[in-house]
């Protein structure tokens, strides 16, 4: 047997070079390997762990080494401080995406009953923040991964949060309601040939969750294009899209009518998340 010093010294050098934290990601990996926190490593760095509990370290050291995402090596995932499950089924949530949660809010503030669409919903990520912070809310979350379902409903019980609907649906394609307030969504938005994408990325996380036609703006025009048709009158849709894409948005949110558009900036200054409102 190794100590946890040891074992976090070991997992250091095998990741240096390899990932851009390999003291933070051993000690996740270690953690997760015996079932403690990052501050019992701390606390009891002396203790010798089990050669099992060492083999399933090395196994995970292993994979990270190779490029899987340390989010599906731990089946887990902090957003907007929810604990949530994920699998290579769905999109690893970004931090990002918690631009779209405080814009929402925003805009719902003093609606507590509001009607709520999350198209594309994957591990149910954007659903689940507007149903903590909104537990009054009915909120509708789609995908057309029935994978993407189970997890998010997974995710959604054991979150003891039971104000929302799951259904399978390509888009709108299943949706029966034509009044929410808001209409939400992050779909796939990067272009197949794009260069920055990065390795383990492409390599590990679902490509219909990522990868869209026509320069990464073929779902986002579809939801453009459709949403109004699902908006109560002064509804609003939301979009999260890459950072090069908001002019190609706007334009498509004025050639379909919507009213007060403009575009957010994410934390590192980027355009990120776009709205616009419907009037009928």
């Amino acid at each position: 047997m190794t100590s946890i010093q040891k074992a976090v010294q070991h997992g250091r050098q095998l990741l240096t070079n390899k990932v851009h934290n390999p003291d933070q990601e051993a000690s996740l990996l270690l953690a997760h390997s015996i079932n403690k926190t990052k501050e019992f490593l701390i606390a009891h760095s002396d203790e010798p762990i089990s050669d099992a509990s060492f083999q399933r370290y090395q196994e995970y050291l292993s994979r990270r080494a190779e490029g899987e995402p340390i989010a599906y090596i731990q089946q887990q995932k902090e957003f907007w401080s929810l604990d949530l499950k994920v699998s290579p089924a769905v999109l690893i949530p970004r931090p990002e995406t918690e631009l779209i949660i405080e814009v929402a809010l925003e805009l719902l503030t003093g609606k507590d009953h509001a009607t709520i669409l999350d198209l594309g919903t994957g591990s149910g990520c954007i659903a689940l923040a507007l149903a903590k912070e909104k537990p009054h809310a009915q909120i509708t979350a789609c995908d057309n991964s029935s994978d993407c379902i189970d997890i998010a409903k997974v995710n959604a019980q054991n979150l003891a949060l039971d104000n929302i609907t799951f259904i399978t649906s390509h888009w709108f394609q299943s949706v029966d309601t034509n009044n929410f307030d808001i209409i939400i969504s992050n779909p796939p938005y990067i272009s197949s040939d794009d260069e920055d994408i990065e390795y383990e990325v492409q390599k590990y996380e679902p490509e219909s969750a990522l990868f869209s036609c026509n320069n990464g703006l073929e779902d986002l025009f579809h939801i453009i294009n459709h949403a109004p048709n699902y908006l109560s009158s002064y509804g609003t849709l939301l979009v999260e899209h890459g950072y090069k894409q908001g002019n190609d948005v706007r334009t498509q949110f004025s050639k379909c009518g919507y009213n007060n558009i403009h575009t957010l900036q994410d934390m590192q200054q980027h355009e990120r998340v776009t709205q616009g409102t419907v009037t009928k």
